[in-house]
């Protein structure tokens, strides 16, 4: 693929962050979470800010006040469907029932809220996706894959990625992705064998270490076999989240190495998993025995990372095409931004 190499940087510190991470703490505890909605803006602006392409960083144009309002709407219906649980059952199963309805519109609302109060170079973001397609995507394929003992996980991973990246505009400008089903399974089946195998392993360490101690299986204790199989689940969950963390990683190569925008701009992703999974690892652990201090370096260390392993190519220059392009998104009128703030993050 001819085209000039844009790496993508990210330039900020734990030092510079660790003050706005603070005081975001500490105004969140005493404003009983109010702030967190002020909170959640000043993060993003600075790793937009910090996050840089060809010399440019991309902007963030939320405002706290948008976010807490769309929390305050979730935190009701919430509040509602805790009232009809202790009034009666049905009306319970009703407002699941309802929610289930609704929550593919509020998701919709939040792609579409975080999109377009995102910026590079003075051109917002926008996301046209529909709550039909929404609800087939995040609510239908998820129960279906349960009759099929979740061996159609990589068919939900792929559709997730299609809804989310096809219908994301830059300007008036489609990103477009297409990629077959086939390495979603090799990512599947590599992280579900690493997950098997080690359980695996580890229920046979167990056992032996178990019968070495106690002669054979009958001799064993009641309690010493509780405690085996506790121990097995708990040496289970470090073992799935590494296996999750491979399938994380891998899915993130494949959704920008098939990523394109308006087919003149194209994506890299060169995520290596052990790499991955050290720092997700080492910064939960650095986090916990710091008792939270060291949040700040992990979440920049992050940052970091995933930037120098994501590439832009570019064909056409980017000053030229950025001024062709129409900023169809920033024409929002400001009483609908107004009334949005949904900012859920799905995960993907």
């Amino acid at each position: 693929m001819s085209g000039k190499i844009h790496k993508v940087e990210f330039t900020g510190n734990a030092s510079d962050y660790f003050g706005i991470w603070i005081v975001n703490v500490l105004l969140s505890i005493v404003t009983f979470g109010i702030y967190s909605a002020w909170a959640k803006v000043r993060n993003k602006k600075y790793f937009y800010g910090n996050t840089i392409i060809d010399d440019h960083s991309f902007d963030y144009h939320a405002t706290g006040k948008q976010i807490f309002i769309g929390r305050l709407i979730v935190g009701a219906g919430l509040m509602v469907l805790g009232l009809l649980s202790a009034v009666s059952p049905v009306l319970y199963l009703i407002g699941v029932l309802g929610l289930l309805l609704v929550l593919p519109w509020i998701i919709v609302r939040a792609f579409r809220f975080n999109a377009r109060v995102s910026s590079y170079r003075n051109v917002r973001f926008n996301f046209t996706g529909g709550a039909g397609e929404a609800f087939l995507t995040f609510i239908i394929l998820p129960i279906a894959n349960v009759l099929t003992l979740y061996l159609g996980t990589p068919f939900i991973s792929r559709a997730a990625h299609r809804f989310t990246t096809n219908n994301h505009q830059y300007g008036d400008r489609n990103f477009e992705f297409y990629s077959d089903i086939g390495p979603y399974y090799s990512a599947f089946f590599i992280a579900l064998g690493l997950a098997i195998g080690g359980i695996v392993v580890l229920s046979a360490l167990a056992g032996s270490t178990l019968i070495s101690f106690s002669g054979d299986l009958n001799s064993i204790s009641e309690d010493a076999m509780i405690g085996m199989v506790i121990v097995i689940y708990v040496v289970m969950i470090f073992i799935i989240i590494p296996a999750a963390l491979i399938y994380k990683a891998i899915l993130r190569n494949i959704l920008f190495n098939n990523t394109s925008l308006d087919d003149v701009h194209h994506f890299t992703s060169e995520v290596h998993a052990g790499r991955y999974i050290w720092i997700i690892v080492s910064n939960a652990l650095a986090a916990g025995l710091s008792f939270g201090m060291l949040i700040p370096w992990g979440r920049v260390r992050l940052a970091k990372y995933m930037a120098s392993v994501t590439t832009l190519i570019s064909e056409q220059s980017l000053d030229g095409y950025t001024s062709d392009v129409q900023d169809s998104a920033g024409v929002i009128s400001s009483e609908y931004m107004d009334i949005e703030g949904f900012d859920i993050d799905i995960g993907l």
